[in-house]
């Protein structure tokens, strides 16, 4: 059997958090996303980065990460020998790359994209949400295997002040 290599491996409690996340916000009336780290050589998701507040935009229509913040999480994962390999967003109903998305995401070949659809009732399932992977433009991708025999990943909030525990 021939493997995509590509494909994202998520931990069955690494959605968690990403939900209890973006239902809090969806009921706010704002986006929010985290960031999946996997790895330097495999995509075995490792570390997902919530959006904590300092250089973080939320809104209806809006998720924003400041320069700062992408920086401080860039720096944590290349110390502890991270690979930041995806971003999971919410919009208030449709799971789709807008076109702030398209340009305005981190376009680095093989970044993933998704978005999770119906932020204030997010579907559990990560079949249910848009993926899209970055090669010379974005592109549909495959959903990423969940598999319920990996072990917990490590959960964490980054923004301009830092990365710390979630």
């Amino acid at each position: 059997m021939i493997t995509d290599t590509r494909k994202l491996v998520l931990p069955a409690g690494a959605v968690d958090p990403v939900l209890q996340e973006i239902r809090r916000h969806g009921l706010a009336d704002r986006e929010t996303g985290a960031l999946l780290l996997t790895g330097q050589s495999d995509m075995r998701v490792l570390v997902v980065a919530m959006a904590g507040t300092a250089g973080i935009g939320r809104g209806r229509g809006l998720f924003t990460v400041s320069a700062v913040a992408y920086d401080r999480l860039f720096t944590f994962a290349e110390e502890r020998s991270y690979r930041v390999r995806a971003m999971i967003h919410s919009h208030p109903e449709e799971a789709f790359l807008s076109r702030t998305d398209r340009v305005y995401s981190l376009r680095v070949p093989g970044f993933v994209s998704a978005v999770v659809p119906t932020y204030a009732a997010p579907p559990a399932d990560p079949a249910s949400w848009g993926w899209w992977r970055f090669e010379r433009d974005w592109g549909p991708c495959t959903v990423p295997v969940v598999d319920q025999a990996l072990p917990p990943v490590r959960t964490v909030v980054f923004d301009e002040e830092g990365v710390r525990e979630y």
